[in-house]
Formats: structure tokens, C-alpha cells, sequence
């Protein structure tokens, strides 16, 4: 069975074996061999680094791993594998609030939040205090900076979402097919340097 993307430049390939295969169009060659793992390939990947990196945070930090939430399709996959292969007491859910969120993005994270509190999971949302009591927000950020976010320069993540779990093994959901910067993380990384996990 073949399926063709809406994007021009790619064609994707779904086999029986649920491998989904991506190639460019232009020059015919196939993407890295980390997209075209099979699905079962990548849930048993991402299962594995789930439980490792909670084990590291116990034994390390003797706290459980933080799962970063935003209310997006990948913090709903990230999610939903913890959920399914952590037992409760082995992870927290935390949310940065970045406040420019669709109200349709708030209300379900906090359904999500009402039913992870419901099986005994600690959730929190951060509001990014400051010292003065302030909180920071996208609006106070934009004149600091100078400028909004875009895609060449994406501080609302490391300020808003990322800042808010120091000393802590935290999951972030990244895609290699975000950006360049992305796609060369291994699997464990920390701020400014790569511990080798693959």
C-alpha cells in the first residue's frame, strides 16, 4: 500500500510492516534510517529511553522523571508511552505556561491534568515567576528580545517551556524533523552537551 504526502518534495511510503519510507523527490534518495524505522521499531525505542531515563532520575536525583507537556500532538504521544509502559510514582507531568496558547490548547491540557491527578499522577503548571513576582510571559518577552520568536530564532522554547526543570531528567518531545539543530540530538542530551546514548 502507497500513500502519497501533501508536501511536493517528499514521497512516503507506508509498507505492511508499518515502515514508513521518505524520499525526496529531486534526488531520489531516502531519508536517514531513523525515519524509516518501523513503528513497532520506534515505540520500542522511545519505550526503552522512557525507562531508562526514569531509573537515571531516581537513582540520580532520587525524583521521578519530569514529562514535559505541552498540549501538542507529540507531548500527547510522549504522554500516552509513559503512561503505558511508567508506573505512576515513576513520573510528574509539567506544563510551561506560555501564555499565547489557543484556548482550545489550555482547556485540554487541563483535562489531561484533571485525569492524570484522578490516577495519582503529579501534574504542574509553570507560570514562570520571577524574582520581582512577576511572571514572565510571550508579551514581556518580545520587547526584552527585541523581536518575536520565528523560526530562525526560537527563544520561547528555552525561556518558556525548557528553564523551568533545573537539575532534573526531563523528556522533551522533539522531532528530528523540526529543525537541523534537532535532527543531530542523540536520544539523551543535556543543556550545552551530549551524553551519548545511542
Amino acid at each position: 500500500m502507497k500513500k502519497i504526502n501533501e508536501y511536493d518534495q517528499l514521497r512516503v511510503e507506508f509498507t505492511g510492516d508499518n515502515t514508513i519510507i521518505l524520499t525526496d523527490r529531486q534526488t531520489d534518495r531516502q531519508t536517514d534510517r531513523q525515519t524509516a524505522l518501523s513503528l513497532d521499531e520506534k515505540i520500542n525505542q522511545s519505550k526503552d529511553a522512557l525507562i531508562l531515563a526514569a531509573e537515571m532520575s531516581k537513582r540520580y536525583y532520587d525524583k521521578p522523571l519530569i514529562i514535559t507537556y505541552s498540549g501538542g500532538k507529540d507531548s500527547d504521544v510522549m504522554l500516552h508511552l509513559a503512561e503505558k509502559y511508567l508506573l505512576p510514582d515513576m513520573f510528574e507531568v509539567l506544563n510551561g505556561h506560555t501564555t499565547v496558547d489557543a484556548p482550545e490548547t489550555v482547556y485540554h491540557i487541563r483535562e489531561v491534568f484533571k485525569r492524570l491527578n484522578d490516577k495519582g499522577i503529579k501534574t504542574t503548571i509553570d507560570y514562570h515567576k520571577r524574582a520581582d513576582g512577576t511572571n514572565t510571559t510571550m508579551w514581556n518577552l518580545i520587547p526584552e528580545k527585541y523581536m518575536p520568536p520565528t523560526r530562525i530564532v526560537r527563544y520561547c522554547c528555552s525561556v518558556l517551556k525548557e528553564s523551568t526543570t533545573p537539575n532534573r531528567i526531563c523528556c522533551v518531545g522533539v522531532r528530528a524533523e523540526e529543525s537541523t539543530g534537532r535532527k543531530g540530538r542523540d536520544i539523551f542530551s543535556t543543556r550545552g552537551g551530549h551524553i551519548q546514548g545511542r
